[in-house]
């Protein structure tokens, strides 16, 4: 075996171990308290090798939501097919979304990192806010304003529909989030695999209630 490929296989399982504990770190105490020896720690590596690798803790985020991306997508890779989206109906296509959407951010595994940082990312907002809202935000925005816009109808003003966005994706921000105050406030709420099953239900029941009410709303308005 030569030098090159003894160093190239010591060195790239140290790259990945960077970026998973990176991802895990900065998804459960975001930039600021996630330090970069900390990181180094989990990783089992010295600090040196973040600088060489990725130049410092800024790139060393933007590349721990790559690899948290690609964590994501091969489990959605993996995961079997619902079947094609036209056979479903508009409020059972929304439902699912704010379901895997709960699950995704409140599961423990890989496969949740990159809805994490992202929630992580919308709390507390760093310098790359604009770079992620432009490789990652604005995707699942529109997916969002999409399946909200076809349960609620074409007469619905654009800026409801935004706000309704928001709070769709602000009750699983909030859970995601606020784990803690459920410990001290609420014990009963769980995050287990049935409690998180329970809170999945719960979201998209109460949105699907709520935007339903908005549309009733509107639509009466509309004929008064």
């Amino acid at each position: 075996m030569t030098e090159e490929k003894r160093s190239d296989q010591e060195t790239e399982p140290a790259r990945a171990r960077i970026l998973q504990a990176a991802a895990q770190l900065f998804a459960d105490e975001g930039y600021r308290l996630a330090s970069v020896r900390r990181i180094c720690e989990a990783a089992h590596v010295n600090v040196a090798m973040v600088n060489y690798y990725f130049h410092g803790k800024e790139e060393l985020y933007l590349a721990a939501f790559d690899h948290a991306r690609a964590l994501a997508r091969a489990s959605a890779a993996a995961a079997p097919e619902a079947g094609p989206a036209a056979a479903v109906a508009p409020v059972e296509q929304l439902r699912l979304a704010i379901q895997s959407m709960v699950f995704d951010m409140l599961r423990p595994g890989p496969a949740s990192l990159f809805s994490r940082l992202v929630a992580r990312e919308l709390i507390e907002p760093t310098a790359a806010i604009h770079m992620l809202a432009d490789r990652d935000v604005r995707a699942h925005h529109a997916l969002f304003t999409g399946l909200i816009r076809g349960v609620v109808g074409q007469a619905m003003p654009a800026d409801v529909v935004q706000k309704c966005v928001f709070s769709v994706i602000g009750q699983a921000v909030f859970y995601a989030r606020s784990r803690i105050v459920h410990e001290l406030v609420a014990p009963e709420i769980t995050y287990d695999e049935a409690g998180t099953a329970s809170i999945a239900q719960h979201v998209a029941a109460f949105s699907l209630a709520a935007l339903d009410g908005l549309r009733r709303q509107h639509a009466a308005q509309a004929l008064a």
